[in-house]
Parts: structure tokens; sequence; C-alpha cells
């Protein structure tokens, strides 16, 4: 696992590196602790677990904390991973930032092929399909199958990422970070997911996020109005999906899940409304 995972991030990086050499802000963004801190930390973190055989010792630990802490909590932070609530986080940002919209439709696609490519690759169970039933926290669904990587974890990485190399206030880079940290923990507590499952789902996420960024500028039609009109409509189209229809298959953040919805509509409002100027005024 451990090698595949080395082998397929290296073809990742060297073939990003080839298409992105000339362009100098490539050259400023890869250098930069942002880019590789997260992903370097996920690395050896997932060294030292497997090493010292600490994967499920942790497990155990973090899936314990709702005892302490209550369920509510966890059950709410997970939700924050989830692909469609991620993507409609993005919504305000239309017609305000047509360069994190483009970044992030580009860092989403990535993500997908880490997530769902690994996922069925490896065949890793879940600790609901390896642990008996009094042993461990369930909270929500109950999955057994296709744990490596944490698609959760892959996803609140690659918004927070793209959102954090976009942001030049280290307060906002702080909170967005420890928001992907608290998220990915959830995976354990919800008893979801195994320690390594999160870490390389923070480590797919971050580099996505990044490569996301990188390749951005080379997409010059993903600035054009028509294109930005287009990823609107689509993250709309999610919004409305998400207020109505969408189910995660735990009903206790169903208020959360449509406040969400709610306040990304409204939020948009504004972006949504210029660009419908800019499609009557060009």
């Amino acid at each position: 696992m451990a090698n595949r995972l080395l082998l397929s991030a290296i073809l990742f990086a060297r073939t990003i590196e080839a298409v992105n050499r000339s362009n100098p802000r490539f050259n400023r963004l890869w250098i930069r602790p942002g880019f590789w801190g997260v992903p370097l930390i996920a690395l050896i973190g997932m060294a030292v677990i497997q090493v010292a055989d600490l994967n499920l010792p942790l497990f155990l630990w973090f899936n314990g904390l709702s005892r302490y802490t209550g369920e509510l909590l966890w059950s709410h932070l997970t939700l924050l991973g989830d692909g469609v609530v991620a993507l409609v986080l993005v919504l305000p940002f239309v017609g305000r930032r047509p360069d994190i919209v483009r970044a992030m439709m580009i860092a989403a696609l990535l993500a997908m092929i880490w997530a769902l490519g690994l996922k069925p690759l490896v065949g890793a169970m879940r600790p609901a399909a390896l642990l008996p039933a009094d042993a461990l926290t369930v909270i929500g669904p109950v999955l057994k199958q296709h744990s490596f990587p944490s698609g959760h974890t892959t996803t609140i990485f690659t918004l927070a990422g793209v959102l954090f190399l976009h942001s030049k206030s280290w307060g906002v880079r702080l909170a967005l970070l420890s928001m992907a940290v608290l998220v990915g923990c959830s995976r354990m507590v919800v008893g979801a997911h195994w320690p390594v499952d999160v870490l390389a789902g923070a480590f797919g996420g971050w580099l996505a996020a990044g490569f996301g960024t990188l390749l951005a500028p080379h997409w010059k039609t993903g600035l054009r109005p028509t294109a930005q009109r287009s990823f609107a409509l689509l993250l709309t189209i999610l919004a409305v999906w998400l207020l109505m229809y969408h189910r995660t298959g735990d009903l206790d953040v169903t208020v959360f899940q449509r406040a969400i919805a709610v306040s990304s509509l409204v939020l948009a409002l504004p972006g949504l409304w210029r660009l419908k100027r800019e499609q009557q005024y060009p």
C-alpha cells in the first residue's frame, strides 16, 4: 500500500512539474511551506503508524472521544467533508473570486481521481467490518468497505487547501487548517475510518488543492464569464439539491445541512447578480 501511494505521488508530481516548469507562479508556489507542509506531515504520520503498528490504538482513542463530547459535534463536523457540501461552500465565491472558483474546479477533479481511484484499488475494509460491534462507536450509517483513503478527509483538505493557498491572512489559514483537521478526526470518531485513511485523505486532498492552484493559470478559459456562469449554475443546482434532496444517512444533521445550503445561496446573490449583469452588458 505504501509503495503504491509513494509511486502515485511521484508520478503525479513529475507530471505536474513538467506542465508548469515555465510558469513563474509555479516556481514561487512550489517551494512554499504551505504547499508541501501538510502532505509531508501526513506522509510521515502514515509511515510512523505503519512501523509502530498504531492504527488500531489511535482509532480506538479517537473513536472513544464521543463518550465525553457527545455525538452531535462530530456528526456535524463530518458533514463538512461531504462532497456536495464542500462544493456548495464554494458558491459564495462566484462573481467575486473567479480565481478561487476556477482552482477549486480543477482541484475537485484531482481529488475525485485520488479518492475514487484508490478506494477500489486498495480495497481496505473499514473498522466496522473488522471490529466487533461492541468494540467501537458508530455515529451515522454503518460503512464497511472502501476505507482507504478517506473521501471526506480528501474533500475537506481540498477545499481548505485551495482557500489556504489563496489567502494572505495567517488567521484565516490557521482557521482553515484547524477545520480540516477536526473534520478528519471526526471520521475516526464516527467510526468510519482508520487513522491511516485520514492521513492519506489529507495527503491527497492538499496535493489536489496545490496542483489545482498551480494548473489554474494555464486554464485561461476558466476565467471567462461563460465558464464562470457555468460554474455558478452547477454550484447553484448543487445548493438546491443539498437543500431539498441530498441524504447523508444521518438525520441529526439535516438542519445544519439545510442551513449551509440556504446561507450559501444568500451569500452568493451579489456574485450571481454581478455575473448576470456581465452577461447583459459584456
